[in-house]
C-alpha cells in the first residue's frame, strides 16, 4: 500500500512538472506570436519605404535634368539674340532691338524660374533622408523583435549589463514617416509668414 502511494505521489509530481513545462512552452509561443506578427508587418513597410525613396529620387533627378536641358537651350538662344543685337547696333538698324530684348528678357525670366524649381527639387535630399530614417527605424524595430524571438526560442538569457553597455547605441531619428515629394502642402505664403515671424 505504501509503495502504491509513493508511486502515486511520484506520478502526480511528474504530471505536475510536465503540466508546468507545457504551460511554460505555451506561454513562450504566445510571447513569440506578437514579435513575429510585428516583424511580418514591418518588413513590407520598410521595403515599400525604400522603393518610394528610389522612385522619388529618380523622378527628381529626371525633372532636374529636363529643366537643365531647357535652360541650356534657352541660353544658346540668348547668346544668338545678343549676337543679333550686336549686329543691329553695328549696322545702325535699331528697329529690331526692342523685340529682341523682349524675347531675351522672357527667356531670362523663364531660366530664373527653372533655376528656382531646380533648387526646390533639390529638397528631395531632405525628404529622402527622412524616408531612409523611417525605413531604418522599421528595420531596427524588426531587429529587436527578432532578438526577442531568438531569446524565447533559444532559451537565451537576457543580455548581461556588460553586453548591454557594449551594444551599439540606437541612433535617435527624427523624421516624418509621411514625407513625400509628390505631396507638398507647404506653400509660399506659409514660408513668407514664417520668415516674417522670425525676423521680428
Amino acid at each position: 500500500m505504501a509503495a502504491n502511494q509513493t508511486l502515486q505521489v511520484k506520478v502526480q509530481r511528474e504530471l505536475e512538472e510536465l503540466s508546468s513545462s507545457i504551460s511554460g512552452l505555451v506561454e513562450s509561443f504566445k510571447r513569440l506570436k506578437r514579435p513575429l506578427i510585428e516583424s511580418q508587418e514591418k518588413v513590407p513597410e520598410a521595403t515599400n519605404q525604400l522603393d518610394k525613396i528610389s522612385e522619388q529620387t529618380e523622378a527628381a533627378a529626371h525633372q532636374m535634368l529636363d529643366m537643365i536641358e531647357h535652360i541650356t537651350q534657352r541660353e544658346e538662344e540668348v547668346i544668338d539674340g545678343l549676337t543679333q543685337i550686336k549686329q543691329a547696333v553695328e549696322s545702325g538698324d535699331a528697329t529690331s532691338i526692342a523685340s529682341i530684348v523682349d524675347t531675351l528678357s522672357e527667356k531670362a525670366n523663364t531660366n530664373l524660374n527653372d533655376a528656382f524649381m531646380i533648387m526646390d527639387s533639390l529638397q528631395f535630399q531632405d525628404i529622402t533622408a527622412q524616408q531612409m530614417d523611417h525605413a531604418a527605424s522599421l528595420l531596427e524595430d524588426l531587429e529587436g523583435k527578432l532578438g526577442q524571438v531568438l531569446t524565447t526560442v533559444g532559451g537565451v538569457q537576457s543580455s548581461s549589463e556588460e553586453e548591454v553597455a557594449a551594444a551599439p547605441v540606437k541612433k535617435e531619428r527624427a523624421y516624418d514617416p509621411n514625407a513625400d515629394m509628390y505631396d507638398k502642402k507647404t506653400n509660399q505664403e506659409d514660408i513668407d509668414s514664417l520668415i516674417a515671424g522670425n525676423s521680428k
